[in-house]
């Protein structure tokens, strides 16, 4: 059985991984898509290539067998783990910064909801109730104007 080609080598492309998978593979003929058949290590494959193997757009590499066999079935009869299909890199994961809304962003984005409290409380002076969807909206509004209010604060 051979060792894990992620613990042999660090791969940068699925060109790479497929050139260190297509020796464990028996009978493999090139596609003129760019892929390749082959005959199925894991299961007895007389009648013809049942496995399709070709690289996928973010370099792993992708196995389908049209008898049916599962990829864990497929690379474990040639050493591998399914993880082994996919390429490694060098870099570690590196978050990204998160970035804030300045103060001009804020206020603008308000400005609509302040003119919204503004036309509210003039029909509330009128003396005539707000219908159900003002009263929704204008809720919503507050909460906005206060969450707004919360988030600048984080920052003096």
């Amino acid at each position: 059985m051979n060792a894990p080609l992620s613990k042999q080598h660090c791969f940068v492309s699925g060109d790479e991984i497929l050139a260190k998978i297509t020796p464990l593979l028996k009978g493999v003929i090139k596609r003129h898509n760019g892929g390749m058949l082959a005959f199925c290590p894991s299961h007895d494959d007389r009648k013809g290539r049942s496995l399709a193997v070709s690289v996928g757009r973010e370099g792993q590499i992708m196995m389908h067998c049209f008898a049916g066999c599962s990829i864990h079935e497929i690379t474990a009869s040639i050493g591998l783990s399914p993880a082994d299909l996919f390429p490694r890199t060098e870099s570690k994961y590196d978050p990204q910064t998160r970035s804030y809304f300045n103060e001009w962003q804020i206020l603008s984005t308000l400005q609509h909801d302040a003119i919204v409290v503004l036309l509210a409380a003039r029909w509330m002076l009128t003396g005539k109730p707000l219908p159900k969807s003002d009263i929704d909206f204008l809720s919503k509004a507050v909460i906005r104007i206060n969450e707004a209010a919360s988030y600048s604060r984080r920052f003096k």
